[in-house]
């Protein structure tokens, strides 16, 4: 957008749901977008396992090294080959076959090889993937984000602002769904942008924009998939030698205030982006195919009409069974019998098939920061866990999640876990002719559940860096205090990536809402800075509607949040119209 050139974006001249449709456009996977959904293809149970195992694997200390030492990896194999297997009920399956052991050992070396060149590990990756690193980011990097990070800790209890419905356990430090982006009633600048520098002398300029009659009403099939809001993303420019810059303010932190933060919070989005590059994955307007999503270790219907076998030296005594109105001989003591992994061959994502994000999208990133504490106490020692969610409504278009595990101190074991929505009516198709129970039993899926299967969890220390693509559900799982006799928290960086493909209204053109940085501005403008500080704030407090005031900025919260508690809704909704149903149509 040049100066002279009136701005368009989604919600502001554009309507929220307009994309380019040209041929070459393409847009990150999403969740929540039916034009560009990713559906698995169905997980076998025994590739499921096979991912947990690698991922245990890959968080012992020195695994890198031991992968490749025929002693310890034959201690693993005495280890998950025996108690494994006696420990779970696995429907007469063995935790892993020797197979799969050995798929799993060549394709951990291949993940140590990429581990020593680039400290990042691709984990639940039987289609798209999840990455992780503990090396991602130097302790003196971690030191410094503690000690920018610290005086937003430091402020009154009054001013703390404790999360609404957390039971004081969680303190949002920074979070965007404060003074977001308010459709008709936010003010946008046609022309040009706010500067980084003085943003705040920008309040109260631009243009409110309401959204078109048609816009506002309920769009089926799912019609609360956006809101009437939208978090606020910052600017993200590249800058040399792989660095970044952020260069709009963040929302909810002062750029005056907190110059040593935002420095700080620029290393952070440049450590991500190779982590973003290896979990996101795009698809062409016209093409069906996105590109680089990985092939399958073991495909659940590759057995075809023998997915049962009769027992070994038996007679094979059948009968007839009726299932789904077909007739089908099995025999009552038949054996399913479980698939085995391909060929092993290399996993790794070739560079070609990533997205390079610098060379790609040369005009930046969009990028919504939010920093929380979870904090526990001998009198609140537990934390519940979290729902299971997308991140974001369909209109914020955050395509993938960047999640840094800071300062971790006297808790339990916390992990994170993923599942992802399958093309149930696919795989209904694709199995053997009435032998939707071997389907069944081989996906671990049961008939008339959501289509949303489990992936694994990763878990979430201090000192890692995770990074999932927005196709993905996920959920944080309860944790408590170690030691009860004392207090113990949990310190999370997040960062949300707008799709580069579909860029949103961001402060860069939404100058700051907050009426106390605008008064603050005001109280250096003559004759304001002549007036006795109870007068000024009297003249203040007489300013309605905009600014928006810290109340208003809580009413208007509690609306995100209930317009995000629909999104979750109807992304379940979503889930039950795509269940599983194994009957003949």
């Amino acid at each position: 957008m040049t100066g002279n050139t009136r701005l368009k974006l989604p919600g502001f001249g554009r309507s929220l749901e307009e994309f380019d449709t040209g041929p070459e456009a393409k847009y990150c996977l999403h969740a929540l977008w039916d034009k560009f959904q990713f559906l698995s293809s169905g997980v076998t149970l025994r590739e499921v396992r096979m991912m947990e195992f690698m991922n245990q694997i890959t968080d012992k200390p020195e695994w890198e090294r031991k992968v490749f030492d025929e002693g310890i990896v034959n201690k693993w194999h005495e280890e998950t080959m025996g108690a494994r297997s006696q420990e779970m009920d696995l429907d007469g399956d063995v935790y892993m076959s020797e197979e799969m052991f050995d798929c799993c050992i060549e394709e951990l070396r291949d993940k140590a090889k990429e581990y020593k060149d680039t400290g990042l590990i691709s984990i639940l990756d039987a289609e798209v993937r999840v990455v992780k690193s503990d090396l991602a980011i130097p302790s003196s990097l971690n030191d410094l984000l503690k000690a920018t990070v610290k005086p937003l800790e430091d402020v009154p209890d009054h001013h703390k602002d404790w999360h609404p419905r957390s039971n004081k356990k969680v303190l949002d430090l920074l979070h965007p769904s404060l003074f977001p982006m308010v459709y008709g009633t936010s003010r946008v600048l046609p022309y040009g942008k706010v500067p980084l520098s003085s943003c705040a002398k920008f309040s109260g300029s631009g243009e409110t924009y309401a959204l078109p009659e048609e816009e506002r009403r309920p769009r089926p099939p799912y019609p609360n998939l956006m809101g009437s809001t939208q978090w606020l993303p910052s600017d993200v420019a590249w800058a040399d030698a792989g660095t970044t810059k952020i260069t709009s303010y963040i929302n909810n932190l002062h750029p005056d205030d907190h110059a040593e933060l935002y420095s700080v919070l620029e290393k952070f989005v440049a450590a991500a982006v190779p982590l973003w590059e290896r979990c996101l994955f795009m698809r062409r307007v016209h093409s069906l195919d996105p590109t680089g999503i990985s092939g399958r270790r073991i495909f659940p219907v590759t057995i075809g009409n023998k997915a049962f076998q009769p027992p070994e030296d038996e007679e094979e005594e059948q009968r007839s069974c009726y299932w789904d109105g077909e007739e089908e001989q099995v025999g009552d003591d038949w054996i399913l019998t479980w698939p085995e992994p391909y060929y092993y061959e290399n996993r790794t994502r070739p560079a070609k098939m990533r997205p390079n994000l610098r060379a790609e999208f040369p005009d930046g990133l969009q990028v919504i920061f939010k920093l929380a504490n979870i904090h526990l106490t001998p009198s609140n020692p537990e934390y519940e866990g979290g729902s299971l969610h997308i991140e974001g409504a369909l209109n914020d278009r955050i395509v993938a999640t960047a999640l840094y595990y800071y300062d971790c101190d006297n808790i339990t074991e916390s992990v994170l876990t993923l599942y992802q929505p399958v093309d149930t009516e696919g795989l209904r198709q694709q199995a053997p002719r009435n032998q939707y129970e071997s389907t069944e039993r081989w996906l671990g899926v049961s008939n008339y559940e959501p289509g949303l299967q489990l992936l694994g969890s990763v878990v979430t220390r201090e000192g890692r860096f995770i990074a999932f693509p927005n196709v993905l559900a996920h959920q944080v799982e309860p944790f408590k205090l170690a030691d009860n006799s004392r207090p113990g928290h949990r310190k999370i960086l997040a960062m949300f990536l707008v799709d580069p493909n579909f860029r949103v209204l961001s402060t860069s053109v939404v100058p700051p809402q907050r009426k106390d940085w605008w008064a603050r501005e005001v109280r250096d403008i003559s004759p304001f800075n002549r007036l006795p500080t109870e007068i000024f704030d009297m003249i203040i407090e007489f300013v309605v509607d905009f600014p928006m005031s810290w109340e208003d900025a809580l009413a208007t919260r509690e609306i995100l949040m209930e317009e995000r508690t629909m999104v979750d809704a109807e992304f379940d909704i979503m889930m039950d119209d795509n269940m599983f149903n194994f009957c003949e149509h």
